[in-house]
């Protein structure tokens, strides 16, 4: 008996171009997070190399493999010969028109035959859904359900704590200071003032990167001369609240499903940490940030502001300016639309492929 007999059957996700990864990792995810999930591996760094079929078995006869999920424009037909020599499901999804240049790169017959080797095919959209199945010439349904998200969701925040907030606020307009450092408290003030001026009824709504600072960020609004209310303490947030710190230890996203606009703390900050921007987007809120923003944040910054829902600003006084064109109901309501299209794009497709795949463990045996 191999390692791998007896055991519950896992799903393994390949990638075959490193930019999937990231998709197939949020797949996964969303895999474990359904009741009685498989187990699921994803690979893509050529370990295992999918055309070594030595190394594909030996990954096989390891892991005790029930469905392996293939995405992407290469179709390594060793690995494919391989999983149905084990009656191992398959399925591919990320499909494009294999008659595109580029694609595949396999003869129409050849092409034919492996594609109908397949489970269940999931292509980006409805061309290259109606394509491939014209290359398999009536042997099989394609499904056109899109490109797979590649910015995972954002977790739920407390359902009763959120209601609870919106009441108090009402119609108020509202934006967000999110994991402020006190080296911005000031410029964040100064904007609240300028933006006060074409909406007397906004209210800032600030969360201290350090709760134990809250008192002193507080003392800080107050000085200034803003009414204040600090969450900590229970104040009451009512009409003639101006400033609500919010010095808890609660997830920031109860307060960015609420503000349409927020403002990355830190980003005015040389060196400084700055928050997930994806948290924020994907909950419907445009974004203003500073030239302080990491490699691993500046592609999607740099998508979210061409497609308009965020602004990037050079000198912390130009957040005021900012703030008071993006709090504009008409553009505020066009930016918040489209960073949370953008932030949640695929995410429906996701939820299909992985709702499939575990269905169909469930119907064709998880043990080995």
């Amino acid at each position: 008996m191999t390692a791998a007999q007896g055991r519950v059957r896992a799903v393994w996700l390949h990638a075959t171009a490193p930019e999937l990864r990231p998709a197939l990792a949020i797949l996964a995810d969303m895999i474990g997070d359904m009741p009685n999930a498989p187990d699921t591996l994803v690979t893509g760094d050529g370990t295992p190399d999918p055309e070594n079929a030595r190394a594909v078995e030996g990954f096989l006869a390891t892991h005790a493999i029930g469905a392996i999920v293939i995405a992407g424009d290469a179709l390594p037909a060793t690995l494919i010969d391989c999983a149905r020599l084990n009656r191992i499901g398959l399925f591919l999804i990320e499909a494009q028109d294999p008659f595109l240049p580029g694609r595949w790169r396999l003869l129409p017959a050849r092409l034919r035959t492996v594609l109908g080797e397949f489970d269940q095919i999931h292509a980006v959209g409805p061309a290259a859904a109606q394509a491939i199945e014209a290359a398999l010439r009536g042997r099989g349904r394609v499904h056109p359900t899109g490109a797979l998200a590649r910015l995972a969701p954002v977790e739920p925040c407390d359902p009763a704590a959120r209601e609870a907030l919106r009441d108090k606020l009402g119609a108020r307009p509202v934006w967000f200071a999110y994991d402020l450092p006190m080296s911005e408290a000031d410029a964040v003030l100064l904007a609240h003032a300028q933006a006060l001026r074409r909406a007397h009824r906004l209210l800032l709504m600030i969360q201290p990167r350090d709760p134990a600072q809250g008192a002193a960020l507080a003392d800080r609004v107050r000085a200034v001369g803003y009414v204040c209310a600090q969450r900590s303490l229970e104040d009451p947030l009512d009409e003639a609240t101006q400033v609500y710190v919010a010095d808890t230890d609660e997830d920031p996203s109860l307060f960015l499903r609420l503000a349409p606009v927020s403002f990355l703390g830190g980003s005015l900050t040389p060196e400084a940490p700055v928050p997930p921007a994806l948290t924020a987007a994907s909950l419907g809120s445009a974004l203003i940030y500073g030239g302080n923003i990491n490699a691993d944040q500046r592609g999607f910054l740099e998508q979210l502001r061409v497609a308009g829902g965020a602004r990037r600003i050079g000198v912390a006084p130009a957040l005021g300016e900012a703030l008071a064109a993006t709090l504009s109901p008409e553009v505020g309501a066009e930016a918040a639309l489209r960073a949370w299209t953008l932030a949640s794009e695929g995410s429906d497709a996701t939820v299909t492929v992985a709702r499939e795949v575990v269905h169909w463990m469930r119907l064709n045996g998880e043990r080995a």
